[in-house]
């Protein structure tokens, strides 16, 4: 072997599956596989073989008047001002507040 080939080793664990529970991965394989409280896992299956991957944790994107906000925190912030977070959410849902505003309709019967 050279010094720069890496050595992986695998080991076999079999696990019954019971009537009530899914099927529980085994601490020991939990340790082994790098696989922690809250990772999100994907199962493929083909045929008899289920093979388990861990996915990757899907990035969020802020919208438009989130970051708007956001912004203007930081604004805020960096000219010494505190911004109180009712004040910091409420700037935010302005533009849905105005959007679903209604209007008194009177009702014929």
């Amino acid at each position: 072997m050279l010094p720069s080939e890496v050595l992986f080793i695998f080991s076999t664990m079999t696990v019954t599956v019971k009537n009530r529970a899914g099927v529980t991965v085994p601490p020991a394989v939990q340790r082994q596989a790098g696989i922690k409280t809250g990772d999100r896992l994907e199962f493929k299956v083909s045929g008899k073989m289920i093979t388990i991957t861990a996915v990757e944790p899907t990035s969020y994107k802020p919208t438009k008047s989130e970051l708007s906000a956001i912004r203007k925190g930081e604004a805020a912030i960096a000219r010494g001002e505190h911004v109180s977070l009712s004040d910091f959410l409420h700037g935010m849902d302005r533009h849905r507040r105005k959007a679903g505003t209604k209007t008194n309709r009177k009702v014929s019967r």
